[in-house]
């Protein structure tokens, strides 16, 4: 499965089902930049690794997101910065994560201009569950994201088109937003998942 990530990143271009922004215009080379990591787990059943962000950052308290963050002055490439910002976040060694990939950037409703980069990790590394910047730091299985089994369907309007990007809960976290966003990214990008988000999907637990 890995290996196929892996082709698909490098070989495959975007469709209009990857993202939202397809069909507005690049991001802005003058956005604030920042970068986070789609971690998988090097397993027979890969794990994606989330975090919990805290009430105490400045932006998306509370909200379920991948590791990453704003690019310093320091930071040679995005690259390294969601490998620095994934280090602090949740002590995750730079030096065991094979980067496979990039997706789309993306722009945040704050903003900020968002490149997810994929990459793998061993599977038995120990991660930090909580810091200053995090609450907890959790894994939920690949096979769980590729059900689409959705919590709620998020309506947003881009461009005078209507999308309805899924809403995921796995035990008590909500992926939702951005996070979400990028999620079905990948999903379709790297696994061909064919995720539509053109008409609202079925919520799990709903009759009919």
């Amino acid at each position: 499965m890995l290996k196929k990530i892996e082709d698909n990143l490098n070989k495959k271009e975007s469709t209009w089902l990857d993202q939202l922004s397809l069909k507005q215009s690049d991001p802005k080379s003058d956005l604030p930049k920042a970068a986070v990591l789609i971690a998988l787990t090097d397993e027979e059943n890969p794990e994606v690794i989330y975090t919990l962000r805290s009430n105490k950052v400045s932006s998306h308290q509370g909200e379920v997101s991948f590791p990453g963050g704003m690019q310093e002055e320091s930071d040679t490439s995005l690259i390294i910065t969601a490998l620095r910002e994934s280090e602090e976040e949740i002590g995750l060694p730079q030096n065991c994560v094979k980067i496979l990939g990039s997706l789309d950037t993306m722009v945040s409703r704050f903003n900020v201009s968002v490149t997810p980069f994929v990459g793998v990790i061993p599977g038995d590394v120990e991660l930090n569950t909580s810091s200053e910047e995090i609450e907890a730091c959790f894994r939920v299985p690949l096979s769980f994201l590729l059900k689409d089994k959705r919590y709620r369907n998020d309506e947003v309007n881009r461009n005078g088109e209507t999308f309805y990007m899924p809403a995921y809960k796995y035990s008590s976290y909500v992926i939702w937003g951005l996070t979400a966003m990028i999620t079905v990214n990948f999903l379709n990008r790297a696994l061909d998942a064919k995720i539509d988000m053109s008409l609202p999907s079925k919520i799990e637990g709903e009759e009919g």
